[in-house]
């Protein structure tokens, strides 16, 4: 489009002529365009592209993942249990059990966060700390 809103003509469009746009007015001192495309970042000298997790620790932390979200999930549904208990004077999980999910529930987002942002065995023991928090909540709130 030109300034005045005209669709511009083809043979300006395949000269490279732009209203908008001309190159020796936008240019810097070193002849390159500040508004134009960013050049590539250069690499890393000597150290190539940044190394990924191998599969199994990869596989670690996204089913940790999941037992966090279940832990986060539990929690949720302790706490409505013993909300509406309190409301309709029945006997909801008590206090130590809601204390209990909510301990969990910070001891497991620190752990997988703490995976999240960690490579190689540090990924893999954070994500052990979020399966042994899920186990213990499990075998002593639920299963007890």
């Amino acid at each position: 489009m030109t300034t005045w809103g005209r669709p511009a003509r083809r043979h300006d469009r395949a000269d490279g002529y732009d209203d908008y746009h001309a190159d020796d007015y936008y240019a810097d001192d070193s002849g390159r365009d500040p508004y134009g495309a960013p050049t590539a970042a250069p690499s890393r000298p000597g150290r190539g592209a940044p190394r990924r997790d191998g599969l199994v620790v990869r596989g670690l932390r996204a089913l940790s993942g999941v037992v966090c979200g279940a832990v986060i999930v539990l929690t949720v549904v302790v706490w409505a249990a013993q909300y509406l208990g309190d409301k309709r004077d029945f006997p909801g999980p008590g206090s130590a059990s809601l204390s209990a999910h909510v301990v969990a529930v910070v001891v497991v987002s620190a752990a997988q966060v703490f995976a999240d942002r960690r490579r190689g065995l540090a990924a893999a023991v954070g994500a052990g700390v979020v399966y042994l928090t899920g186990a213990v909540l499990m075998f002593t709130q639920w299963w007890g």
